[in-house]
């Protein structure tokens, strides 16, 4: 849910970004090399959630870390997942029904904005989303405030060496999209970055935690062909640049663009497919006794 007094410029915002994992739900991370999974379970394995804890896991997904902090908690905790996406919140409720798991919720929900009780949460997890927080000081915000004192937080962020491989990704874009028009209004991530060890932890910090920890993750995985690549850019939030790609251009364009990416693949993949470095930051933080 959208809190309907921010203002304008900010709810469309949120309102777009939903639209697009909306769209993205039914295949995200359900094609191609499953990354998401794997960090997911990485962070839960991290955090060491005791059995009984209760757990918030923020912006969910189709559960990449809900599932794994399900198997921690054991059928005395209880974890709750929050989502912008309606779309991403009905998958994973389905999945979560299929299951027959009776120690889960997932919720639409605006993490900026909980409405959950101070000290509801002996965890909050994050994967891979809080340079979307339009107001990420609010959002952090708020996962202190759910979390009891002593209570643990634990987010993830792609190491900023995973965004200069998407180099020649965007060098292909510049040829179908217009360039982003310029603006003087500073945001917070201009500021701090949570893609490398020091800005995440900065973050963390200014947030109110301590105990402060950062690891450094990588994994490998590999597209075995071209299609599983294309279908795979369309399950993410890369989609937002293929629809933009094709509401300026058309199909012809979008098909041309297609064809200039498979043949940049056919110049840098190997044998058996496209081997893509994942490179991951994993900050783990505490709140301070009351």
């Amino acid at each position: 849910m959208i809190e309907s007094d921010e203002p304008t410029d900010m709810a469309q915002r949120k309102q777009r970004l939903a639209g697009v994992f909306d769209r993205a739900a039914p295949t995200y991370d359900r094609v191609g090399p499953r990354f998401f999974s794997h960090f997911g379970r990485r962070l839960v394995e991290l955090a060491r959630i005791p059995s009984r804890a209760r757990v918030l896991d923020v912006a969910t997904g189709r559960g990449a870390a809900l599932f794994p902090a399900i198997e921690a908690v054991g059928p005395h905790g209880h974890v709750t997942g929050i989502d912008l996406s309606e779309a991403m919140v009905q998958e994973t409720a389905e999945e979560i029904r299929r299951l027959k798991l009776e120690n889960a919720e997932v919720r639409q929900m605006d993490a900026e904005h909980l409405p959950f009780p101070d000290a509801s949460f002996d965890y909050v997890l994050c994967g891979f989303t809080i340079d979307y927080f339009p107001q990420l000081e609010q959002a952090m915000s708020e996962f202190r405030r759910v979390l009891k004192p002593n209570g643990h937080i634990c987010v993830s962020a792609w190491d900023k060496s995973w965004g200069e491989q998407w180099n020649w990704f965007y060098e292909i874009v510049e040829a179908y999209l217009p360039p982003e028009p310029e603006t003087n209004q500073a945001t917070e991530s201009d500021t701090v970055s949570p893609h490398t060890p020091e800005g995440l932890g900065a973050i963390l910090k200014a947030a109110g935690f301590n105990n402060v920890q950062i690891f450094s993750e990588a994994a490998e995985f590999v597209y075995s062909t071209d299609e599983e690549y294309w279908s795979t850019l369309w399950s993410h939030s890369r989609r937002e640049t293929l629809e933009e790609i094709e509401r300026i251009t058309g199909t012809e364009g979008l098909g041309k663009f297609k064809s200039e990416i498979f043949r940049k693949l056919g110049d840098i993949k190997q044998t058996d497919g496209l081997h893509q470095l994942f490179p991951a930051l994993i900050g783990l933080a505490t709140r301070p006794p009351a």
